[in-house]
């Protein structure tokens, strides 16, 4: 499938086992008509992620994450990836993820991972990419606090 890589985030569960919930840590889109990349993000997570457009998640902030969250996930939306004008929503590994460019047309090939016993999540891999040639002409971030989110939990 092929298309452009238009959202990047990351969640993390908080919360109790009986009341959890994925919230997310980092959010960036692209918007093409505005040339716009805008989103939010928690500095006291992710903040070295975070480059201008541009998402690195390193193997070191993966560890810290994956240390005190029970479940991390990393997610990408890109298209539209055919004729009609779908759009893919897959998760993706951490190297995948950092080798999706945002704003940035992407080749990817989906897989399926038996998560449980009656679940399978759909993830993506990267098989070409486009590096980006320059960064959007406007980057809008907001800071998140994910501290405000897990005392509800």
């Amino acid at each position: 499938m092929d298309g452009l890589v238009w959202q990047k985030k990351a969640q993390v569960e908080i919360g109790e086992a009986d009341s959890s919930v994925l919230t997310d840590v980092l959010r960036l889109q692209f918007d093409p008509d505005r040339d716009e990349v805008f989103g939010a993000f928690d500095p006291a997570y992710v903040d070295g992620a975070i480059d201008d457009a541009s998402v690195t998640v390193s193997s070191e902030l993966h560890d810290t994450l994956t240390t005190e969250f029970s479940q991390v996930n990393y997610e990408i939306k890109m298209g539209p990836v055919n004729d009609a004008g779908e759009h893919l929503h897959a998760q993706a590994r951490r190297t995948a993820f950092n080798d999706l460019p945002l704003a940035r047309e992407a080749s990817v090939e989906k897989f399926w991972v038996q998560a449980t016993d009656d679940l399978r999540v759909r993830y993506v891999r990267a098989k070409e990419t486009e590096p980006p040639s320059q960064p959007p002409a406007t980057t809008e971030m907001k800071r998140l606090d994910l501290s405000e989110s897990s005392e509800d939990h």
